[in-house]
């Protein structure tokens, strides 16, 4: 379809139809589950229905617990969960961190609060509490994290519980005190004689039995605590393990579940600790990629387990509206490092992402920086279109356009990114029938109607505005 064409069809539509503005309003549902593989696009998760869910949102470091010096800032989930519901977002990582002190990109002393255990001493952790007693979770930890799965599930929220962070222990390239001396499992840290780290390399010793019997343990509390929630999926660990230690996490999982009654989804997001090849041949469901491939050109899904593209392990602070659609329409899930809450702490020198003065991107380390409204704006407006289209049959099929960025059922529905604007050139031979046609503004999700057109050829489409541009098709009812 040429420009005088469309031009000619949006006339015919009547100028107040030539334009309008979508609402990402859904009426609000509980998430439902527990989530599982799709079983014919194992590129999705479905809840056991037939339909392919697509997840989307953000995340940020303080939605389980809250961060900062003292006196630790109280986080604003309902801020924060009200930001997710008014874009669309359905998916978050839900932050845990084990230590209770310190962090490796700041010399300042963090606190994280409430711990994951009691302090009841005798005598002081090198943080100055109280010492832990491993054997006494704390209700507080525990009760808050139920809260707000619970929440999240009856907002339509999916939630990704981490179970282990791999900065919560001493990491290259730290300043200031090691967060190893924040840690439970460190010997002098707890009253129960528990020495985690035997072989002194500032972290717990993953090959440790007694290291593994205390992780399991917490493992099976967190079990106890969101089991029956059906909105839960679990994060073996936030870049940090090993091969070995990360698939024996995944596999604890999956037999404490299934005594359980009730299984969820787990996945790998070791962001280089493993290669990709072996997080894509553990028993994970779901991944999170890393490498500047998934940045600037996610490749298509293949499909093998659930992919989760997330910008944490990509930028760590960053993203785009390009980098959304073209993740969409291979066949990735997606999620946002969001600085909604900016990341606690003064500057550290060492540490070259730090927020210190001068450095480039130290005001992605706010909230309202320019860079982030326009993806979270963009990430809802690709979930309003999964929730459009019949995804469980759609797959990337690059070949099917001249950009190279397509999601179609040939038969029957195209998205079609178009990273530079102007035109595309479609193959709709494996089509019959009529078409209708939308042109989608990306970060605005501004709908501009295309008209309908004849399918059974390659046929050419004309971006209506400037700039970059989506294209939708679907096959008119008989």
């Amino acid at each position: 379809m040429n420009r005088r064409d469309f031009l000619k069809t949006a006339a015919a539509c009547g100028a107040a139809a030539a334009l309008r503005k979508p609402s990402n309003a859904q009426i609000v549902r509980p998430a439902t589950g527990p989530l599982r593989v799709h079983p014919q696009n194992p590129r999705y998760f479905t809840d056991g229905s037939g339909k392919a869910i697509f997840l989307t949102g953000a995340h940020t470091w303080a939605n389980l617990q809250d961060t900062g010096v003292a006196p630790v800032p109280i986080f604003d989930w309902q801020a924060y969960l009200a930001m997710m519901a008014g874009h669309n977002h359905n998916f978050m990582r839900l932050w845990g961190w084990q230590q209770s002190a310190w962090a490796p990109w700041t010399p300042d002393k963090i606190l994280f609060e409430p711990t994951l255990f009691v302090r009841t001493g005798p005598g002081n952790a090198l943080d100055g509490g109280l010492k832990f007693d491993l054997r006494k979770f704390n209700p507080a930890y525990f009760d808050r994290m139920r809260a707000r799965v619970t929440e999240c599930r009856d907002r339509g929220i999916y939630c990704a519980v981490q179970l282990f962070q791999g900065f919560s222990y001493n990491r290259p390239g730290h300043c200031g005190q090691q967060t190893w001396s924040g840690h439970p499992y460190n010997a002098q840290n707890n009253v129960n004689n528990v020495d985690g780290d035997r072989n002194r390399d500032g972290q717990p010793d993953l090959e440790d039995p007694q290291v593994r019997e205390q992780q399991t343990i917490y493992m099976k509390k967190i079990i106890d605590t969101v089991n029956d929630l059906d909105n839960v999926l679990y994060e073996v660990v936030n870049e940090g393990g090993s091969k070995d230690w990360d698939w024996w996490v995944v596999d604890t999982m999956h037999k404490l579940e299934t005594e359980k009654g009730r299984r969820h989804p787990v996945g790998i997001t070791g962001a280089g600790v493993e290669r990709m090849e072996e997080i894509m041949a553990s028993p994970a469901e779901w991944v999170s990629p890393f490498g500047h491939k998934f940045q600037q050109d996610p490749p298509a899904w293949e499909g093998k387990k659930v992919s989760v593209n997330d910008t944490d392990h990509l930028w760590g602070h960053g993203g785009t509206v390009a980098w959304a659609w073209k993740s969409f329409v291979r066949g990735h899930n997606t999620l946002l490092m969001d600085s909604w809450d900016p990341i606690a702490g003064g500057p550290c020198p060492e540490v070259n992402w730090g927020p210190r003065p001068g450095y480039p991107l130290r005001d992605l380390n706010r909230r309202n920086d320019w860079t982030w409204e326009p993806v979270r704006k963009a990430i809802g407006h690709t979930r309003a279109y999964s929730l459009r289209m019949d995804l469980a049959s759609m797959t990337p099929q690059d070949d099917l356009s001249s950009t190279a960025y397509c999601l179609a059922n040939p038969e029957r529905e195209f998205l079609v990114y178009l990273p530079e604007g102007d035109r595309a050139d479609i193959d709709l031979s494996h089509a019959q029938g009529q078409f209708r046609a939308e042109w989608v503004q990306p970060e605005e999700g501004t709908v501009t109607p295309g008209g309908v057109i004849t399918a059974g050829k390659k046929t050419t489409f004309a971006t209506p505005f400037p700039g970059p541009s989506v294209l939708y098709l679907k096959k008119e009812s008989a």
